[in-house]
């Protein structure tokens, strides 16, 4: 008893909170923004591979075609039982090739929990839901290309998720973890309609997760650098008022030194929070980290009022 005691008061009391008065509402520049255009004017077009029961949720298998290239997105969808008014949150997993949710199903109960509170959910496939994505399936000479296009099928995703019945475009919120944190800044500077982010476990740059195992003196390595810069989080997430970021970062997370939680957290427009979890490392996987996202959710979308 006294050991989970002590377990629960040393997560519970690393928590670092800063937050950031309203901002007035400022755009990126319009070259920044224009990197992830595309025709909105078509309605997605949606085929159900296949739909299961859980509980009172429905739980689609569905794709729909890339507004980039036309190739297939696959992604679950989560819809609550009634007609609405529905939240709608966008779910985007993170990249562990050593785990079995480093894919679209990473949040998938989650969304099922938030389904009988009335959110629809969409999770959708990534780049890097391949668990050999890093070593096989992208290169310096194709992340560039392959960053801008994740960026614009995930406005594809919230196209999809305002789209569906009865879902409330004024009440969506986004979540991301790892990479999903690092393309939701991104998003967070770009489109409009999410009002709440939350970010977790992300970098501050492309550059620091994309050079792993790089040597410094490999040709054209200075030119890759300055062609990724202008996508950097940092360039983005100072955009995203109005909406309300929560970013949570682990203590324990090789990936995310301080100086560069302090980076990335810092670049935001507020309102914003952060939460550092002392014990926790990459997954983000320990029960305290999830109620937190949940009630942020809860909050900003009005869940239960």
């Amino acid at each position: 008893m006294r050991l989970s005691v002590a377990l629960f008061l040393l997560i519970v009391l690393s928590f670092s909170t800063v937050f950031a008065q309203d901002e007035e509402v400022e755009l990126p520049p319009e070259d920044l923004v224009a990197l992830f255009d595309y025709d909105q004017s078509a309605a997605p077009d949606i085929t159900v591979v296949s739909s299961e029961q859980r509980g009172d949720a429905t739980v689609q298998d569905i794709t729909y075609p890339s507004p980039v290239d036309g190739e297939p997105i696959a992604a679950y969808l989560v819809t609550p039982s009634g007609d609405g008014p529905f939240a709608g949150v966008l779910y985007v997993h993170w990249y562990e090739p050593e785990s079995d949710l480093s894919n679209r199903g990473q949040f998938l109960d989650e969304a099922v929990t938030m389904a009988a509170e009335g959110v629809v959910s969409l999770l959708p496939a990534t780049l890097w839901e391949d668990p050999a994505w890093y070593t096989s399936g992208r290169s310096l000479d194709t992340d560039y290309d392959d960053t801008v296009k994740q960026v614009i099928d995930l406005r594809r995703a919230l196209d999809v998720l305002v789209a569906q019945p009865g879902v409330d475009a004024e009440r969506i919120a986004y979540v991301g973890h790892d990479f999903g944190a690092m393309y939701g800044a991104i998003l967070a500077g770009v489109d409009r309609r999410a009002k709440a982010y939350d970010l977790i476990a992300g970098t501050s740059d492309f550059n620091n997760w994309m050079l792993f195992g790089v040597d410094e003196g490999t040709a054209g390595l200075d030119d890759y650098k300055a062609k990724m810069a202008p996508l950097a989080p940092t360039q983005y997430v100072p955009f995203a008022a109005p909406a309300y970021v929560l970013f949570q970062f682990g203590g324990e997370d090789f990936y995310t030194p301080r100086d560069v939680i302090d980076e990335f957290s810092g670049a935001a427009s507020g309102p914003k929070l952060s939460r550092f979890y002392l014990a926790e490392t990459h997954a983000m996987d320990h029960r305290f980290v999830r109620e937190d996202r949940m009630n942020f959710l809860r909050e900003q979308l009005g869940l239960g009022d």
